[in-house]
């Protein structure tokens, strides 16, 4: 299963987020709900460099399957409020995977 976690303060403001896991829909190369997710997730990281040239810390280990997105907290409020909606937006495009594919990936917040 794919966890996302997306952690936040007390109002909802996003700090980072998390992806890590696989879903096992089908063998590798062929699983499309990890290649949905993969795709919201690392457009969501390129849509933060190239339109908003931010540049948040990335982590990622082992061959796929882990992703941890640390956004800059040092921001002025009007980029960060855009950045904020680039974040929510892959938050809803991942729901929609999830209200098809609810058994193979799982999105939950943690509040920090």
């Amino acid at each position: 299963m794919i966890q996302v976690t997306i952690n936040h303060d007390e109002k909802r403001h996003v700090s980072s987020f998390e992806m890590k896991g696989h879903a096992d829909f089908d063998e590798s190369g062929k699983d499309l709900v990890c290649a949905g997710a993969s795709a919201i997730a690392f457009g969501t990281v390129n849509a933060i460099y190239q339109l908003l040239n931010v540049e948040p810390t990335i982590q990622q280990e082992g061959e796929g399957g882990y992703l941890h997105v640390t956004l800059p907290a040092d921001l002025d409020e009007e980029l960060d409020s855009r950045l904020q909606l680039v974040v929510q937006t892959m938050v809803a495009q991942l729901y929609t995977i999830v209200q098809s594919y609810g058994q193979y990936i799982k999105i939950s917040y943690s509040q920090m």
